[in-house]
C-alpha cells in the first residue's frame, strides 16, 4: 500500500471512528455528513471522497469486523465433530465480547439488522474457506439456505446476548449454545 493508499484508509477509519462517537451522543438518523466530517477534523470534501453517505460508514465499518472475525475463525486448525464446535463458539464469543459496546451501539441504533445483512453477503463466499464438519456440499443456492440458518442462530444468539445490560460470560453462552447443540443432535439420532 502507498502513502495515498494509507492516507485514504486512514481518513475512512477516522470518519468511522467519528461517525462511532457521534452515535454515543445521539441518534444515527440525526447526524449530518457535515458533523462526521468536523468530527473527524477532516473536510466535507474528504468524507465524499471517501463514502457516498452515512450508510457507507457503516458498511465499512461492518466489513472490517467481519474480516477481522473471519481471519480469526480460519485462523482455526481443522478438528473434527464437538471440538470443532468448542472451538468456533470460543472464537465467536470471545471476538463479539472483546466487541460488546460496539454491538451494543448498534443494536440501540437500529443497525444490528442492517451488520447481520452484511454478514450474510460476506459469510456466503467465505463458505468453502472454512473447513466445518457441519458445512454442507450443494449448490450455491442449498448453501445460501444453510448460511442463513446458521447465521440466524449466531447473530440472534449476539442480539439477545450483547443487547443486555448485563450479559453473561462468554463461557456461559458457549455452554448454553452447545447443551442446544447436543440436544439438536440428540433428538435427530432418537428418530
Amino acid at each position: 500500500m502507498n502513502g495515498k493508499q494509507r492516507m485514504v484508509e486512514q481518513s475512512k477509519q477516522w470518519l468511522c471512528d467519528a461517525l462511532i462517537n457521534l452515535m454515543t451522543k445521539e441518534n444515527f438518523q440525526d447526524i449530518s455528513i457535515t458533523e462526521i466530517a468536523q468530527t473527524a477534523e477532516l473536510s466535507r470534501k474528504t468524507f465524499y471522497h471517501s463514502f457516498k453517505n452515512k450508510e457507507a460508514v457503516i458498511n465499512y465499518l461492518c466489513d472490517q469486523l467481519f474480516d477481522q472475525y473471519f481471519e480469526q475463525l480460519l485462523q482455526q486448525k481443522p478438528q473434527v465433530g464437538e471440538m470443532m464446535l468448542k472451538t468456533t463458539f470460543d472464537i465467536f464469543l470471545n471476538f463479539w465480547w472483546r466487541k460488546r459496546d460496539l454491538i451494543q451501539l448498534l443494536i440501540r441504533q437500529g443497525l444490528f439488522d442492517h451488520m447481520n445483512e452484511i454478514w450474510q453477503q460476506k459469510a456466503i463466499p467465505r463458505y468453502q474457506q472454512f473447513a466445518a464438519p457441519w458445512h454442507v456440499q450443494g449448490t450455491p443456492t442449498q448453501v445460501n439456505y444453510v448460511m442463513a440458518f446458521q447465521l440466524g442462530g449466531f447473530t440472534n444468539i449476539l442480539r439477545v446476548w450483547l443487547g443486555q445490560d448485563q450479559p453473561e460470560s462468554p463461557e456461559q453462552i458457549k455452554d448454553l449454545m452447545l447443551l442446544a447443540a447436543q440436544q439438536l443432535a440428540d433428538s435427530l439420532n432418537n428418530n
